[in-house]
């Protein structure tokens, strides 16, 4: 980085390495402005707010004295941001093995579409097949930034999958389901950077249908229209190999006859996660996740939450925690492999439970997974770690081992 006098104006910013990016979404993240005086802390907030947008392997600057703008023919500095760009289209295999259960697909991911920051995320699943029919998990998730140049953020998904399972009078059926969602998020910084306050809100519909196995026909079906409301607080910054940071908020979730469901409920979460990161080992991480959920119903005639591995309660087994209030506490320590930092070991502590009501919180005791594992960070790629862990559940004392992409934190 030049060396440059404090009071030296900038007289034009540029932007290396954005083959793909466009430079006004670049912009739009920068903390300063041609003709503003050079404000080295300025300049770093900015570095860092582009790296926060997750796209890019690194960014740096440095400054170019040598620059004479050709319209005011005055002196000043030139600010040059680099940008290492990541690849923003990859098909991912699917594989997920759970003790007894191997999951295959594939997956679709292209980021930074337009070069605007769009995000697609097409993912299709063979999740089993029993009595000769086929389970499968089908997920569209469509994320579109500043729409419109605005301060808005839009997200769209669709979910259709089904299962095979007994009913209440021991007789299989084949579940199916399908659910949309729509939210938009307002970022209520005035600087429309993704930090501080937002409010989201949004509608999602969940519909069910039981199908028989032997004659086909629809013997129930039910589904759920609700509104969604979230408000909370976030400023998380990515580094090259993990985060800092914290976020929190609560969402509420209504679904009522009169917005046309057969579902009611009123749906309440906390929530509050850290990424610590230390001055001394700036690869390690100690991240910490607190969740807090009550419902007033079941939703679609299920507990509203389930905790097991999927649920974040790693140790134990499918479905293993359901009802209608649920404490979920996560903490995981990630320590970088040497002189590879790509590669961490885990070790990991949850503890949760689900309640009929929500009081019993006090009265009944958490459950406990530890365990360990390695996780695989590719920079190459926009948010990609490989998974690997080995939970102990303590409850039931049992072991239980997870491979995959999704990961915790």
């Amino acid at each position: 980085m030049t060396s440059v006098n404090a009071t030296t104006r900038i007289g034009n910013i540029r932007f290396v390495g954005n083959e793909t990016t466009q430079e006004s979404l670049l912009r739009q993240y920068m903390y300063i402005k041609e003709e503003e005086e050079i404000d080295l802390i300025k300049i770093e907030k900015s570095v860092q707010s582009i790296m926060d947008m997750g796209l890019y392997r690194n960014v740096s600057y440095y400054l170019q004295e040598e620059y004479i703008d050709n319209q005011l023919q005055q002196p000043g500095a030139e600010l040059v941001i680099v940008v290492e760009e990541k690849y923003y289209l990859l098909v991912l295999p699917r594989l997920r093995l759970e003790d007894n259960e191997l999951q295959i697909g594939v997956q679709l991911r292209w980021d930074n579409l337009h070069g605007l920051n769009h995000a697609i995320r097409l993912t299709a699943e063979r999740t089993g097949e029993y009595e000769n029919i086929k389970e499968y998990r089908k997920r569209f998730r469509y994320k579109y930034p500043n729409v419109l140049g605005s301060d808005f953020d839009m997200e769209f998904k669709v979910i259709d999958q089904n299962s095979v399972g007994a009913n209440i009078d021991d007789v299989l059926q084949n579940r199916l389901e399908q659910s949309l969602g729509f939210t938009l998020v307002n970022w209520l910084n005035p600087e429309r950077r993704k930090y501080g306050e937002y409010l989201r809100l949004g509608m999602n519909y969940e519909g069910r249908e039981f199908e028989d196995i032997v004659t086909q026909q629809i013997v129930d079906e039910s589904d759920a229209i609700s509104i969604l409301a979230e408000y909370g607080y976030k400023n998380v910054h990515e580094h090259m190999y993990n985060r800092s940071g914290k976020t929190y908020g609560y969402q509420l979730d209504i679904s009522d006859d009169k917005f046309g469901s057969s579902s009611e409920y009123v749906k309440h979460i906390l929530f509050y996660r850290s990424y610590y990161r230390f001055d001394s080992r700036t690869n390690d991480n100690l991240n910490v996740q607190t969740v807090l959920g009550h419902s007033t119903d079941d939703v679609l005639a299920d507990r509203a939450f389930t905790l097991d591995y999927r649920g974040d309660l790693r140790g134990y087994d499918r479905d293993r925690f359901q009802g209608n209030s649920m404490l979920l506490i996560n903490i995981e320590y990630l320590h970088a492999f040497g002189p590879y930092p790509t590669l961490r070991y885990v070790y990991f502590m949850d503890l949760g439970n689900t309640y009929d009501e929500i009081e019993n919180i006090f009265h009944r005791p958490l459950n406990i997974g530890v365990g360990a594992g390695i996780r695989w960070k590719i920079p190459a790629f926009v948010r990609l770690d490989l998974r690997l862990d080995f939970a102990y559940g303590v409850t039931d004392s049992d072991w239980f081992t997870s491979f995959g992409t999704r990961y915790l934190f």
